[in-house]
């Protein structure tokens, strides 16, 4: 398995970002590394896919960066008491599930492979414009988590219903 590419390198690039996000107030330099893992996350995939680096160590190191980065930086948003712990945990759900989900699955020994999805792809981007909200207008951000509430609705029915379909496929059953 290819753990070293292009992709990956600039998914793995969110993580020292994160920290940087976490370490300032600043508010333009939070925009600045706000600005910088939202095109991180586009380009990584952009590249693998333009470059044939598709891979399932690519599939692991973006989700975990995406995850890592979205999680310092609400979470330092709600430790500031900018964000209520309920709007935390509704812009967050998607990713306690699909986290569960794959450990729940590699420990189970299902061939189960989580891989993107368009409703996986609109939360992150709800989760990315509450960062922003947060930061330029702090009195909209119940707006954008209700938004999240119900697109991680659909991204949870959305990959329950695909994890289920790709255990029913023949090269699948025992």
């Amino acid at each position: 398995m290819r753990v070293l590419s292009w992709p990956n390198a600039i998914s793995a690039l969110r993580l020292p970002l994160a920290a940087a996000f976490v370490a300032t107030e600043a508010y333009l330099t939070r925009g600045m590394i706000l600005a910088a893992g939202a095109l991180s996350d586009w380009l990584d995939g952009w590249l693998a896919r333009r470059l044939r680096q598709e891979t399932p160590s690519g599939e692991v190191v973006d989700p975990i960066a995406d995850k890592i980065f979205l999680f310092a930086a609400l979470g330092s948003f709600a430790l500031s008491g900018r964000l209520e712990l309920w709007q935390l945990l509704l812009l967050l759900v998607r990713d306690l599930f699909t986290t569960a989900a794959s450990v729940a699955a590699l420990a189970l020994g299902l061939p189960i492979r989580f891989r993107s999805r368009f409703g996986g792809k609109l939360v992150t981007t709800l989760q990315i414009l509450a960062v922003a909200v947060l930061m330029l207008q702090p009195e909209l951000v119940v707006a954008v988590v209700a938004a999240a509430a119900v697109a991680t609705v659909y991204a949870v029915v959305d990959y329950t219903l695909a994890g289920a379909r790709s255990l029913r496929r023949p090269e699948h059953a025992r």
